[in-house]
Formats: C-alpha cells, sequence, structure tokens
C-alpha cells in the first residue's frame, strides 16, 4: 500500500470499527474527491434534462449527509485501493441525488397527489402503466410510491444493492466488487437481508408481492 491509502485505509478499518472521531475523519478525507467526482458523473446529464433543477439543491450537503451515513455502515466492507472505495462512496452520493432529483420533479407536476412510477430505480419493479386502465394505472402508481418510500428507510449500501441485484441482475462477484463487501457469499448475504427487510416495510404498508431475487 501507498503511504496514503495506507493511512484511509486504517481510518476505515477503525470506522467500521465503531469509532466516532475516524469516522469524522473519514468523511472530511474523502468529501473532496466524492464531490468532484459526482460533480462530474451528473454535471453533463443536469445540463440536457436537469438544468432548472441545479439552483435547488446543495451538493454540499447531500455530499455530507450521504458520506456520514455510509462511514457509519462499513462493516464487511474491503477495498483494493483508493480508487475503488472512492467509486464506491460517489455511487451511492450520486444515486441519492437522482432520488432528490425525482422526488423534486415529482412534486412539480400540476398538484397531483399521486406519484407516478419512475423509469429508473428501485421504484420501477411496480410495472409499466403505459396500457394500463385507469384504475390499473393508479393502482400500479400507489404500489411505486409504496416502494420508494421503502426504500428511503433503507441505509444507503442496501438501496444500492438491491438495485444492483434486481434491476441490473449483477452477480455477487460484481457485486462484492461495487460495493466493497468482503466476499461473494457476505455480498450475498447482505442481498438476503436486504430484500428481508425491503420485505418487511412493504408488507406494513400493504404491499404483498414478493420480490425476485
Amino acid at each position: 500500500m501507498s503511504d496514503g491509502w495506507s493511512e484511509l485505509h486504517a481510518t476505515i478499518v477503525a470506522a467500521a470499527a465503531g469509532d466516532a472521531a475516524a469516522k469524522e475523519r473519514l468523511v472530511a478525507a474523502c468529501y473532496t474527491t466524492v464531490k468532484a467526482r459526482v460533480h462530474r458523473e451528473l454535471e453533463q446529464d443536469f445540463r440536457k434534462r436537469h438544468r432548472w433543477i441545479l439552483p435547488l439543491f446543495s451538493t454540499q450537503d447531500v455530499v455530507h449527509e450521504v458520506l456520514s451515513a455510509v462511514v457509519a455502515d462499513l462493516a464487511d466492507t474491503q477495498f483494493a485501493g483508493p480508487e475503488p472505495f472512492y467509486a464506491y462512496l460517489g455511487t451511492l452520493v450520486r444515486h441519492r441525488l437522482l432520488d432528490a432529483v425525482r422526488f423534486h420533479e415529482a412534486a412539480r407536476r400540476d398538484g397531483r397527489k399521486l406519484v407516478e412510477a419512475p423509469t429508473a430505480g428501485l421504484g420501477a419493479v411496480a410495472a409499466d402503466a403505459r396500457e394500463a386502465t385507469p384504475t390499473l394505472a393508479a393502482s400500479l402508481g400507489e404500489r411505486a410510491g409504496l416502494v420508494r418510500e421503502a426504500l428511503l428507510e433503507l441505509p444507503e449500501r442496501h438501496r444500492r444493492l438491491l438495485e444492483l441485484r434486481l434491476l441490473e441482475d449483477a452477480t455477487f462477484p460484481e457485486v462484492r466488487e461495487a460495493l466493497g463487501y468482503a466476499s461473494d457469499e457476505t455480498a450475498r448475504q447482505a442481498f438476503l437481508d436486504a430484500q428481508a427487510r425491503l420485505l418487511v416495510k412493504l408488507r406494513m404498508r400493504g404491499f404483498g408481492k414478493t420480490l425476485g431475487g
């Protein structure tokens, strides 16, 4: 390991063990790099399709919020170097920001109370209502809203894990690499746990359909 990575890695290990001071140091150490990465990845998309949204969100707040949440949940993570670690953090921050964009866009729709099914993200599991009857379309949209609400109660890492498996059909080795799990089996167990937690939250909302794994 390089000296820089050795120091960062030691901080990651300490944070994963529950050291509050290490968690704060890790957020501070990663903030600038992760913020730059997220800005770079989102800038082109925002300019094309979300120009109006840019003044309405403080990316700084989002980055700090998500980083704080992520470093509190680093158990069973393992990264080969700084690049995979920063990529992991950047992915979770990016998804949180895109979620914020989707929610804000939904709120702008002519006072409609029904949140339409998203075209990306786990909310899309509710189904495509383009050819449904008005009653069925409303039901599907309502279910998408329930999925979205339940997902927001899960940790960032679990949300991304479910998205990788359920929407992107990622293998467990791919999940392990993307999210820094220590092994393929650890990634698999984490997926089962995340799926179970989501199903419990959905059933509490009256959503009985089982999600496939």
